[in-house]
């Protein structure tokens, strides 16, 4: 008789371990994108994005250190003007918040030569580095290249 009233309880342990592994790993799957899921949406708003390297010290943000890329600025007395965009792919949303928050902490007393505009979307944080602070060129295009990633 005992051993009738364990089955179904090693079946129901059974199964709630089987559904907590599978809800973690739909919360991975969702809103989980890419380098250059990122890349192809910006790129289809027609913004030139070049590969910049490391640049000086990077902010490094929960432990991810920023993919910077520039985007030329057209101006016409300066040849070469780009404004910079850094982004930051977090394993997940989770940590995606963590970082940004790291990121406000680190902006509170910072003083600025260019100006940062914030765009999050699932595990991405993307810093886009204005040098105006009043009409930064390039928010509408990355704006718009997050709506359309799914």
């Amino acid at each position: 008789m005992r051993i009738s009233k364990i089955k179904p309880l090693i079946f129901i342990l059974i199964c709630l371990f089987a559904l907590n592994g599978c809800s973690k790993d739909i919360e991975n799957i969702e809103n989980k994108f890419t380098l250059d899921d990122v890349l192809r949406a910006l790129e289809s708003q027609e913004l030139d994005l070049v590969s910049f390297g490391i640049t000086g010290y990077p902010l490094k943000l929960d432990d991810v250190v920023p993919e910077v890329y520039s985007v030329e600025v057209p101006v016409e007395e300066e040849p070469y003007s780009p404004e910079f965009i850094h982004f930051y792919i977090f394993n997940s949303e989770k940590d995606r918040i963590n970082g940004t928050k790291e990121f406000n902490k680190h902006m509170e007393s910072a003083q600025f030569t260019t100006f940062p505009f914030l765009y999050e979307k699932g595990n991405i944080f993307i810093v886009y580095w204005s040098k105006t602070k009043d009409d930064p060129l390039f928010t509408k295009p990355i704006e718009t290249a997050l709506e359309q990633l799914k």
